[in-house]
């Protein structure tokens, strides 16, 4: 269908009551709107940096909403403009043909227009439809909470069912369909209707976490936007599914698979009883007993979807409202996406190609914003990252085999073929991992093709095979299947492979041929029994209902079977990926362990995230990137906008606290004068770390409330508290402030926060020692009294000698050479970029409000000498930046400062 795309240009409001912000703004923030309004209608890309709390997502969304109604106002007016222009031309046209000597040509011209015209009015024509569409769904929803208000649901209806357990095992419930290789391609009609459709233009705005895209939910509900704003949150199963049963699942991946399980249980037939073969096997499918989830119903999930839409949802309204209607949210919110003028989305779902189109998002000409978008690169690569290991392999040989022998003669002869490949593939690379079929056992770096070739699958066609595998479902399928049938003897054999993983191949051959054998006998005898138990009467005899208690006591009571095939598969798809996007982007990682071989793996690794970010961009009609600390900016526009330079507009805005409510120093000595440079080679200086000590101690006299202290890492974390101890200045410490360090499991973290928060705000006050990059580095508000002093002890640089790290600079010196400014290349450009993000993120986690104060110090003499690290520190902390040559110095501004803020504090409470 043709678009209409306005010729005139639109100019951002000149007050922010006219962007609907609900307080007077700032004049950064009425800046960064109509900057914003300017970059999103002229389709561009924005960098924009403003430090936690100045109001960056406020700012976003009102500034991106008020284009897009101006933007919809501005084109329905041209539109019926341009219709009427044309009309009266036509006709112009043909009065003038009447009395033209030429009237084949004065037909022509006449003909264009009319062509033109007929685009235009069935653009109209659509536009109009779609919003009969939207009255409709409006008048549904209507309807929909009236009956819900009228037939209120009864209580013991609003709690989540338990499910209802299989009483027997379904053979067939594992068995692939028929049709698992065929063709996965929209039907044409469906193609074409789709394409006639009127699709609005679409803001998809993007964060990091649930809780931070609930967060900016819930101000656009304080805004004038809300009122017939179409906003959609998306988010996991894990996250949305309300089933009980499901929702106990462990992992992400197990809730995904039962859910599909379950879906296609209710899919099923439920047939009768039949007659048995002479092998025991039924020739019709068993009835089963089974129930599919009792919150997937199609008018149900339809009705939740048409209520929630205009409602301005979050995950928890979501759920929430999925429970009190007894309806799935996931597949609500799903539903409800081409309807969406907003989608609030976490970063995987736009991020990664493949579940981006599994889940229906569309990214032709819509407006992205990715909000905490600081390691936008480095998320990539991470989302495009897999690893499987050799034992993963050979678990997956193992049952995919027993899968096969289990039901050959009931394969088609496509499915028996991709099975077999499947094999052939777990074979073949676990070879390259196994002791005795790898040439070297060294660590090692290849390409995408020579992995391929030494694995002897680059004959294979693994699109048609992850295709089968998508079809198919053969993951869940095979899973189910190890769970069901004789699981102690698949975990038997999968132990015993194990202990030969580091001996020959012809051990674990001998193992599987005798699992195959005992899972044959193990069937044979089953089918003898339900024949000696099974009626003389060819009718089939129902059994005997089982209640929940004694199924769930009957599920802990087998052994867990893992999922063998869902890495192999995750892996090949990072393959496939990589073929897609070109050679040289990507490297696999072989590596070895001595003291486990079972440990061995191969690691898939995107050195060129960027690239796979350029297809987003040139989909999209305007990107916008934000962040509180988006410095270094350089490795954006070198890595991912270089093709498109002349779209990009970088704005980084001050902080609006006032400019003494930030102290930030660079000391480089302690107090006796000692240098403070913590690298690598100082590590164990103990001169150095005494005097760390003693710095940590004067500032904790100094400072009122909490200090957070960060640290390189953990191993630096525990020698310097292992010293603080031996020295005995833990317990001078611990009279000025409580101490408290970062747990190294996430489930103490809640905890010690809280803890923390109680001491810090109490008049003796506490230091809290963490780490870089850690669980309290990033996404964390230490404001107030919770963070009135931030320390970073040196510079954090990653593991130069890592293979990955190593790879990824190698790549960049390669691929952008001459790119950087100055003597540094682009590897080591990188390398220093992963520092100071780190640092950054720390500084960041204080001074959150425009009436927090805090005083933020980096111990190391390189903040004072490097031009080049001040550089890429947040503007806000660079412009205010002192370089202290003596601790005294540093002291004595320390004191001024605290000694100013409190007098401050005083005069306004009185």
């Amino acid at each position: 269908m043709a678009s209409f795309k306005p010729a005139k240009q639109l100019h951002p409001p000149e007050k922010g009551s006219d962007f609907a912000f609900p307080f007077l703004p700032y004049d950064i923030q009425l800046d960064f709107m109509k900057t914003l309004y300017t970059v999103i209608h002229s389709g561009g890309i924005g960098i924009f940096e403003s430090p936690t709390g100045t109001g960056k997502s406020l700012s976003l969304t009102c500034g991106t909403l008020t284009w897009l109604k101006d933007y919809v106002r501005l084109m329905e007016a041209e539109l019926q403009e341009k219709i009427a222009r044309l009309r009266v031309e036509i006709a112009r046209l043909e009065k003038e043909n009447e009395s033209s000597s030429d009237w084949i040509s004065g037909q022509y011209s006449a003909m264009g227009q009319r062509k033109e015209l007929d685009e235009l009015n069935h653009f109209k024509q659509s536009i109009e439809e779609y919003q009969k569409h939207l009255l409709r769904m409006k008048d549904r929803a209507a309807l929909h909470k009236i009956r819900l208000g009228k037939i209120r649901p009864k209580d013991d209806m609003l709690r989540e069912e338990p499910l209802q357990q299989d009483v027997t095992i379904d053979e067939d419930e594992f068995l692939l369909p028929e049709d698992s290789d065929g063709s996965d391609e929209e039907p044409e009609a469906d193609r074409e209707k789709d394409e006639e459709r009127y699709r609005p233009v679409q803001v998809i705005f993007c964060s990091r976490t649930h809780s931070q895209l609930s967060q900016v939910v819930s101000e656009v509900k304080e805004t004038e936007h809300s009122k017939d704003l179409r906003l959609m949150s998306l988010a996991s199963r894990q996250s949305l599914c309300i089933n009980a049963d499901v929702r106990k699942l462990k992992s992400s991946t197990l809730i995904n698979e039962r859910c599909l399980e379950l879906l296609n249980k209710g899919g099923k037939s439920k047939a009768s009883a039949g007659d048995e073969g002479d092998d025991g096997r039924s020739v019709k499918k068993r009835r089963k007993l089974t129930q599919s989830c009792p919150y997937y119903n199609q008018r149900a999930i339809e009705g939740l979807k048409n209520g929630i839409l205009f409602e301005v949802p979050d995950i928890e309204d979501l759920v929430k409202a999925g429970k009190r209607e007894h309806a799935c949210p996931y597949y609500a919110s799903r539903a409800a996406i081409p309807d969406a003028q907003v989608l609030m989305v976490p970063y995987q779902l736009i991020l990664h190609r493949r579940t981006r189109q599994q889940s229906g998002i569309r990214l032709q000409d819509a407006i992205l914003i990715i909000d905490e978008a600081h390691n936008l690169l480095d998320t990539i690569s991470a989302i495009h990252s897999q690893e499987v290991r050799l034992e993963q392999l050979r678990l997956a040989n193992v049952h995919l085999s027993a899968y096969k022998a289990r039901y050959f003669s009931r394969f088609s002869t496509k499915n028996l073929l991709r099975i077999n490949q499947l094999i052939f593939i777990a074979t073949r690379l676990g070879k390259v991992l196994s002791p005795e079929g790898s040439s070297t056992n060294r660590s090692r770096m290849l390409e995408t093709q020579e992995l391929l070739l030494e694995g002897d699958i680059f004959n294979l066609n693994l699109s048609d095979i992850l295709s089968f595998c998508e079809r198919s479902r053969i993951a869940q399928k095979v899973h189910g299947f190890a769970q069901s049938v004789a699981p102690e003897l698949l975990e038997q054999n999968a132990q015993s492979i194990r202990s030969k993983v580091g001996t020959t191949s012809k051990g674990s051959t001998s193992e599987l041929k005798s699992l195959l054998k005992n899972l044959e006998e193990d069937y044979k005898n089953k089918s003898q029994k339900k024949k000696a138990g099974r009626p003389a009467s060819k009718q089939a005899v129902e059994p005997a209902p089982v209640s929940n208690q004694e199924n769930n006591q009957q599920l802990q009571s087998k052994p867990s079977v893992t999922n063998a095939i869902r890495p192999l598969i995750n892996f090949l798809e990072c393959l496939v990926e990589d073929a897609s996007g070109g050679s040289g982007d990507s490297r696999v990682m072989i590596s070895f362990d001595e003291k486990d071989p079972s440990q061995a793996s191969m690691k898939y690794l995107l050195l060129n995230p960027g690239g796979k970010f350029e297809d987003v961009v040139e989909s999209c009609r305007s990107v916008v990137l934000a962040g509180g600390t988006m410095q270094p900016t350089e490795e954006l526009t070198e890595q991912v906008f270089r093709n498109c330079r002349e779209r990009v507009t970088i704005k980084s805005y001050p902080h609006v606290v006032p400019k003494d409510a930030v102290l930030p120093i660079a000391l480089g000595r302690g107090p006796t004068g000692k240098e403070f440079l913590f690298n690598y080679n100082n590590k164990h200086n103990v001169e150095m770390l005494d005097e760390l000590q003693s710095t940590l101690l004067n500032i904790s006299q100094v400072v009122p409330h909490g200090v957070v202290v960060f640290f390189s890492s953990y191993d630096f974390l525990d020698l310097f508290t292992r010293k603080l101890e031996e020295s005995g200045n833990r317990a001078r410490l611990e009279e000025r402030k409580k101490v408290f360090r970062e747990p190294k499991t996430p489930g103490q973290v809640e905890k010690t926060l809280s803890e923390y928060g109680r001491a810090a705000r109490s008049a003796t006050g506490a230091i809290l020692f963490s780490v870089v990059g850690g669980k309290l580095s990033e996404g964390l508000n230490f404001s107030d009294q919770l963070g009135r002093c931030v320390v970073v002890v040196g510079l954090p640089y990653p593991n130069r000698t890592s293979p990955e790290l190593c790879e990824r600079m190698r790549y960049l010196d390669r691929s952008l050479a001459g790119a950087t400014s100055g003597a540094s290349s682009a590897g080591n450009e990188y390398y220093e970029n992963l520092c100071m993000k780190a640092v950054n993120q720390c500084i960041g986690r204080a001074v959150r409000h425009i009436r927090d104060y805090a005083a933020v110090i980096l111990l190391d003499t390189r903040y004072c000498t490097g031009e080049r690290i001040r550089r890429k520190l947040p503007v806000w902390i660079s412009e205010r930046m002192e370089c202290a040559e003596r601790y005294g110095q540093a002291h004595g501004k320390l004191v001024k400062f605290f000694r100013d803020h409190k007098a401050k504090h005083v005069e306004e409470t009185q």
